[in-house]
């Protein structure tokens, strides 16, 4: 079995891609960079040398575009799983082999690990769990171990979604299509989140304070996914989510008008979408 790590690149942290490199290296067949236009390009290379290959995309053309990428790389070159990976990503050692382990399961469409994160104490992301492998309906990209066959079935990453729900989208979409998606019991990961806080509105949620340029995306890609698969999502409930979100920003956000600015064209063309295109079948 030919294992690929692919890491999605955009104006990255040397110190902490090297910790990412290193931890992953040596339990995979081959390291693939895939660059989204970064700055300090030349340092990676300069940094990393023949450790790694490169795809360079020129400019940002997205977490999905990025993605389809690593994944087209992994299935003209032999691979039959690849491990998805943010920049800010640190496995931790054996991850690759507890996939293995799993890999022989053959509706298995993304095989993931419990996570921590790395801006709380510790904090795990997501249920804890008593069985070595479990089914759950959705899991973040990163420390994903992907698998080539499945891609090639249902499709590569939605690449109009651009950035934010491109992965719930796809695990829906490989729901659809008969696949599953299985966490290992597993620490496998310190992942960075974002840098979410407490408040209180009505009840306590935590708020990260995204900058105009996500909320856009998340606002118009969570109706998206909601529409498209309504046996996965409910409208109202994401809806719900969209209400809150706005109602956090205005009273614990900065630069306020201009997120629920671009949260509301999110919402506009998303319903343009609507307009366009009939309903999709997946």
């Amino acid at each position: 079995m030919k294992v690929l790590a692919g890491i999605v690149l955009f104006n990255p942290d040397i110190s902490r891609l090297r910790d990412n490199i290193n931890a992953i290296r040596n339990q995979v067949d081959e390291v693939v960079l895939v660059d989204n236009g970064s700055d300090n390009l030349d340092q990676v290379k300069t940094e990393f040398r023949d450790q790694v290959s490169y795809i360079e995309n020129g400019e940002n053309l997205g977490i999905a575009t990025a993605l389809n990428k690593m994944m087209d790389y992994g299935a003209d070159n032999g691979f039959q799983w690849v491990v998805t990976l943010d920049q800010d990503s640190v496995c931790n050692p054996g991850l690759v082999d507890e996939y293995k382990k799993f890999s022989n399961i053959d509706d298995a469409g993304i095989i993931t690990c419990r996570i921590l994160d790395r801006n709380t104490t510790g904090d795990e992301i997501g249920e804890e769990q008593e069985e070595d492998c479990r089914e759950i309906k959705r899991c973040i990209t990163s420390a994903s171990f992907c698998s080539v066959k499945a891609y090639k079935a249902v499709g590569p990453f939605d690449q109009w979604m651009f950035i934010d729900w491109v992965d719930f989208e796809y695990c829906a979409r490989l729901r659809s299509k008969g696949f599953k998606i299985y966490r290992v019991n597993f620490v496998g990961m310190i992942h960075e989140i974002g840098h979410g806080r407490n408040v209180r509105l009505i009840r306590e949620h935590i708020f990260h304070n995204h900058s105009a340029f996500r909320q856009y995306y998340i606002a118009r890609n969570r109706l998206y996914v909601a529409y498209n698969y309504p046996q996965e999502y409910s409208m109202l409930k994401e809806r719900y989510h969209i209400l809150v979100e706005f109602f956090l920003i205005l009273f614990y956000g900065e630069n306020k008008k201009k997120k629920i600015s671009a949260m509301r064209r999110g919402v506009s063309d998303y319903k343009k979408y609507r307009k366009e295109h009939p309903k999709q079948e997946r």
